[in-house]
């Protein structure tokens, strides 16, 4: 059987960096203390603590910046080896020894999170890390998009005579452990340092690719407490140990590592880390996180509508189908319609207001609010993006169409379903982007500014841009925080902007009941 010693497999434990990505690095002090005790009785060699980091315009908690007071508690909390990342794209081989400093007497180890094309650049830092006297450990991102180019780089070849460990990152946790194979022995022809990995577990495969990586020479492998750990999240601790006890007569202490997995699964209830369908689609595509869950969250995109960009498969009309929108009609007036409750809640005055004044043309960001503008005189646009299709062929009857313009935003891709009808898929036209869709790509609230920029539209008219109440995720405070900015564009771009309805944005405002 393989012991666990410096000579065989070694464990990273890199709870508190990782797991950051959802607590903004805070952890309650009884938790970090409990961490720490746990740890040091199990086979962990080293304790990834966090981040060394530049600051920062938004909140980030201690553990993202490590200042020297943190450091030292965790020093004196903890029995194992500490090592802390630095982002490497961040700093300046000249900025090392500054951010480092506090670090010296502390820290065993720095690990510098690279991406592929910016390997000249990490040598540099790799090298000044070094010259401080720390472990050196280099974690190259992306390892399922690598170029064959890499594992024949001279800058690699430099980087072997600098590193203590190269690390295979599965950033979008979707190898196989077939790719595992492969490139740990690319890498060994490559290289003579020793080679690590981090698994992410989008598709599941962080525990098989893991073991898949000890068994192709992986000195040292990368876990956090219940998979802790940006979107995805990472390889659970608990079950690696559980693996390697039977596997390799690893000495584990469950009962003491039950005590923390509850506590932390406590935690997983509150942020609900751990894969899902729209992460499997990441790993699956090589693509980041944040990417698909902001088409799903924020911009509302369908699923099939994102596997069809990628994969080119399905009954779907092309965008070179879709004629471009042309419009040589103007208006003085948009009434810009939101996907908040508001038009619901104050349908009637809405209605009358447009009643009385049909030149206003309705510009829909969202589809939600279709059934309050049914039957009226106005002209009406509706932005579409992924589900907004769906959601507008249900709710809207085929006798109410025939005023309407139904847009798709040319980054949209491959939209609309082959099974919608043919009357409304005819109707369709693509919406050139203007300087708002250039800027906030993908935003429905760009794509109406544009069409309002289009048609001549001088003041606008909101209601359905409510904001948000109680807590917020952090998709809703990224859309948020990007609707405001494109408004505060298009007023300081000569667009008068008012709500009628209430609003968290700022903005004037004036009541709908005024008007009618």
């Amino acid at each position: 059987m393989l012991k666990l010693d410096h000579k065989s497999i070694q464990l990273l434990d890199c709870t508190l960096r990782d797991g950051g990505y959802y607590t903004h690095w805070d952890f309650d002090e009884k938790l970090v203390k409990q961490y720490f005790e746990t740890m040091n009785k199990l086979p962990v060699k080293y304790i990834e603590i966090g981040y060394r980091s530049k600051p920062k315009q938004k909140y980030q908690g201690a553990f993202y910046y490590l200042p020297e007071h943190v450091l030292k508690n965790c020093q004196k909390l903890s029995s194992k080896k500490l090592a802390v990342i630095l982002n490497e794209k961040e700093f300046l081989a000249e900025e090392v020894e500054e951010i480092l400093a506090p670090c010296v007497g502390i820290i065993e180890m720095v690990r510098l999170a690279v991406a592929p094309e910016r390997l000249s650049h990490a040598v540099k830092i790799a090298d000044a890390v070094k010259k401080m006297g720390f472990m050196v450990s280099l974690n190259l991102m992306y390892a399922s998009k690598w170029d064959e180019e890499l594992y024949s780089s001279e800058d690699l070849k430099i980087l072997d005579g600098i590193l203590d460990y190269f690390y295979v990152v599965d950033s979008y946790g979707g190898m196989l452990p077939s790719e595992i194979r492969k490139t740990f022995s690319k890498l060994k022809e490559a290289l003579s340092v020793d080679l690590g990995f981090h698994g992410h577990n989008n598709i599941e495969m962080a525990l098989v690719n893991s073991l898949t990586a000890i068994e192709c020479g992986s000195k040292i492998i990368d876990a956090t407490v219940c998979g802790m750990g940006r979107g995805a999240g990472n390889l659970k601790m608990e079950l690696l140990l559980s693996l390697l006890y039977k596997k390799y007569e690893v000495p584990v202490d469950f009962d003491i590592l039950n005590d923390l997995v509850e506590k932390f699964s406590k935690l997983k209830d509150d942020y609900k880390w751990g894969t899902n369908l729209p992460y499997m689609l990441s790993g699956a595509f090589s693509l980041p996180q944040n990417t698909v869950m902001g088409r799903v969250k924020k911009r509302f995109y369908s699923l099939n509508t994102i596997v069809r960009e990628l994969s080119e498969a399905g009954d779907f009309v092309e965008e070179t189908e879709i004629p471009f929108f042309q419009q040589d009609k103007k208006y003085p007036k948009a009434m810009l319609v939101g996907g908040g409750n508001t038009p619901k809640k104050f349908s009637g005055a809405i209605r009358e207001y447009l009643k009385q004044y049909p030149e206003i043309c309705v510009i829909h960001s969202s589809s939600k609010n279709v059934e309050t503008f049914l039957n009226l005189p106005n002209d009406q646009f509706h932005c579409l993006t992924g589900k907004e299709i769906t959601r507008l062929e249900k709710k809207l009857p085929s006798a109410d169409r025939d005023r309407r313009y139904f847009l798709i935003s040319p980054e949209a891709g491959v939209v609309v379903p082959g099974r919608f009808s043919s009357r409304f898929k005819n109707a369709l036209e693509t919406l050139k982007k203007g300087c708002y869709q250039e800027k906030y790509n993908l935003s429905t609230t760009a794509m109406a500014m544009d069409i309002a920029t289009l048609v001549g539209v001088q003041q606008i008219l909101l209601t359905g841009y409510d904001g948000y109440t109680g807590q917020v995720s952090k998709e809703q405070l990224e859309l948020f925080e990007e609707n405001q900015e494109i408004f505060e564009e298009a007023k300081s771009g000569g667009l008068i902007l008012s709500s009628l309805t209430p609003t968290m944005y700022k903005m004037s405002s004036k009541s709908v009941y005024s008007l009618v």
